[in-house]
């Protein structure tokens, strides 16, 4: 009897996990795994890097934006107190839940990781051989012209539909790994590591960056959490942290490389995507004025107007070949006419100054400038949306769940949704800008659903918080990762909207449900053998 109580005393804070006495947390890493803290630190510390950084945002942060900011951040810390309560409330009296055992554990981790390389495999597949066309220069064009994506008709496959459920599995396999590496051995380890090339297919196939980002991110709060609760950065062994300052660097130089790559592609398809935008605009027009009687025969008629995967390869292999345009000015000129032009800022005079000095070449002031762009003028967005916010309509999804669009304009071509969505943004000015959670909250789901999405995502953060330090289930700790990654990123987006997070959040989720579940499937019967044997020494 003196051993089961001594089993339910409860443990401090941080010290007890999975039946095994750990060090003592750091505190200040502890503190900045709180969800709650992390979000008062970063939206501070976006806001000042806005005010005081190198791009001048003028009157930037605004009365409207340090309004927005501070209701936010009051809904979500007072839902996240909220999911605290609701998870203390639930699992009152149960004491601390053992964890998964280490073969269900290797078992659901070589499930996902299977699922997610599949996934992708499907996926790229469909990409770059059945849909016959190009798929380096079809995705760079589409990244320097979004709104052609309807130009080409291009062959989908099942396959692709398929490899989108799958592929987003592959991140909760690493974040599971990286959770509970010292149990996870033999091949469920090799493919959770291999599950890397999930996000790195992704963002390869895409011509992207965001997926590499988001799963560096994902990385960074799995080591977060093992740092609060008194464990090793990385799960010894597989030479994790070599691994992860390699994949960090080539991110580094990848970043680099794409950027200017993009940079230069973007100005030598200017003319080619002017024609294609000018010919798209003459298809809109004659199609409008001959309009046919039902919304069937204009689908029917709508892929003979588009233009063919041959010529479309034909046409950009002679634009490519064309010498690209001049521009007749000075690197640092086109520096500053650049940023001008697209993104309506100017550097601060002492950059502009270290430029025109030569202390810091053009190339280089562009990348750093443009990153720390990408990563601010979230900001921006939220005034800019804040005054126009009388023009947005609710989008429900579509707006920050990248993977609605495509859907509706495939399998629902008469739905006009995705159209009216694009025009309100470019009327707007913020179309292909980041909008920062809030700017994000706000277009999907209107000022009251804004509030309730703040307010759910709050009270997910902390269920989760509240779960990972008081039990030994996975779901809670799977969600902290996320839920801290999701804080970490909403200068840029909402939870949902960071290259396809919510596909992620609900493979995260699934897998931790089918460790939960299965292990209080498996503990159901030792818990009545025991009961049985209580009564039977009562």
């Amino acid at each position: 009897m003196g051993k089961r109580q001594g089993n339910l005393t409860p443990q401090p804070e941080g010290r007890f996990l999975d039946g095994k006495l750990q060090q003592r947390p750091i505190p200040l890493v502890g503190t900045l795994a709180s969800p709650a803290i992390l979000m008062t630190v970063i939206w501070f510390g976006a806001l000042f890097a806005v005010a005081v950084g190198p791009i001048n945002y003028p009157g930037q942060p605004s009365t409207a934006v340090l309004t927005v900011v501070t209701i936010g951040l009051a809904i979500f810390l007072l839902s996240y107190r909220g999911g605290k309560l609701a998870f203390d409330r639930w699992f009152a009296g149960q004491g601390r839940s053992s964890p998964p055992s280490a073969r269900l554990l290797n078992n659901v981790t070589m499930a996902a990781s299977l699922f997610g390389i599949v996934g992708i495999a499907l996926v790229a597949l469909d990409r770059t051989v059945l849909s016959g066309v190009s798929n380096s220069s079809y995705s760079e064009l589409l990244r320097c012209a979004p709104g052609l994506v309807d130009t080409v008709a291009i062959r989908r496959t099942p396959l692709l539909y398929g490899g989108y459920m799958m592929f987003s599995f592959g991140f909760a396999s690493l974040v599971l790994f990286l959770l509970r590496g010292e149990e996870i051995r033999g091949w469920a380890a090799a493919l959770a590591q291999l599950s890397i090339i999930s996000p790195v297919g992704y963002a390869l196939l895409y011509s992207g960056r965001m997926p590499i980002l988001f799963v560096l991110v994902l990385v960074g709060m799995a080591m977060l959490v093992r740092l609060a609760q008194g464990r090793t950065l990385l799960p010894r062994g597989h030479y994790l942290l070599l691994k992860t300052v390699i994949v960090v660097g080539l991110f580094a130089v990848y970043s680099s490389a794409i950027w200017s790559s993009r940079q230069n592609f973007c100005i030598q398809m200017s003319p080619l995507i002017a024609e294609l935008q000018q010919e798209k605009n003459q298809r809109d027009t004659s199609m409008a004025a001959g309009a046919p009687a039902t919304s069937s025969e204009a689908h029917r008629a709508k892929p003979a107007e588009a233009i063919t995967l041959a010529e479309l390869n034909k046409r950009v292999a002679e634009a490519q070949a064309a010498p690209p345009p001049s521009t007749g000015t000075s690197s640092t000129e086109a520096v500053l006419a650049m940023m001008l032009e697209a993104w309506n800022v100017k550097p601060r005079g002492y950059v502009a100054s270290a430029i025109e000095s030569r202390r810091i070449s053009s190339r280089s002031a562009m990348i750093g400038l443009s990153t720390y762009f990408y990563l601010t003028h979230g900001v921006r967005t939220v005034d800019i949306v804040w005054k126009a916010r009388d023009k947005f309509t609710p989008q429900w999804g579509v707006y920050e769940v990248g993977v609605l669009s495509p859907l509706l304009r495939i399998f629902f071509p008469e739905n006009d949704q995705v159209a009216v969505m694009e025009a309100e943004l470019r009327e707007a000015l913020i179309y292909g800008f980041f909008p920062s959670v809030w700017a994000a909250a706000f277009i999907d789901f209107g000022l009251v659903g804004a509030i309730l999405y703040v307010a759910i995502w709050g009270g997910v953060a902390g269920w989760s918080a509240a779960g990972s330090r008081h039990s030994g289930l996975m779901t809670p700790l799977l969600l902290l990762v996320f839920a801290l990654a999701s804080v970490l990123l909403s200068p840029v987006q909402g939870p949902l909207g960071m290259a396809n997070s919510a596909l992620v959040l609900v493979s995260m989720a699934a897998t931790g449900l089918v460790l939960d579940l299965a292990r209080l499937r498996d503990r159901a019967p030792l818990e009545t053998g025991e009961l049985g044997l209580n009564r039977t020494v009562t």
